[in-house]
């Protein structure tokens, strides 16, 4: 494994790499309150079958990528932070993988781009349709229990 440091327009995220330069591109995203080293295991096997893995610390968890402001940390800029560094790596698509928050972050990619996202993976985190609907569902049931 290789560290690397993947400059994009929101700051330096530092990041972890393994696999044949020209291999399938993989992006790996972390959870809360992890970095992208928790994938090392993942990473290696992938690397052993010819991919080319990246884990990059997310915004926040990267020294070079730590905004201040609490809406600094929008989904929409950390959708931009998967693309920018997609983009620095020259991938046109990709495969993506998340875990917890790394997976909601997933999601939200793959619906904002589509185009790019070869295929998704999502560990731990529901569908974030399927989260809104049955939170709305837990709300309405609760209320009327208490009427």
């Amino acid at each position: 494994m290789t560290q690397l440091s993947i400059s994009t327009h929101a700051g330096v995220f530092d990041a972890i790499a393994a696999g044949p330069a020209g291999g399938r591109p993989v992006l790996l995203l972390h959870g809360f309150p992890q970095t992208g080293v928790v994938w090392r295991r993942q990473i290696e096997a992938l690397a052993a079958h010819g991919y080319r893995v990246v884990a990059p610390d997310q915004r926040g968890y990267s020294p070079g990528a730590r905004p201040q402001r609490p809406e600094d940390y929008r989904i929409s800029h950390l959708v931009d932070d998967v693309v920018a560094i997609t983009e620095e790596l020259g991938w046109a698509t990709f495969d993506l993988v998340g875990h917890d928050w790394g997976g909601a972050v997933a999601w939200w990619t793959a619906d904002a781009h589509p185009g790019r996202v070869r295929t998704l993976t999502v560990v731990s985190t529901p569908h974030p349709g399927a989260l809104a609907t049955t939170c709305a569902r837990m709300r309405t049931s609760a209320v009327a229990r208490t009427t």
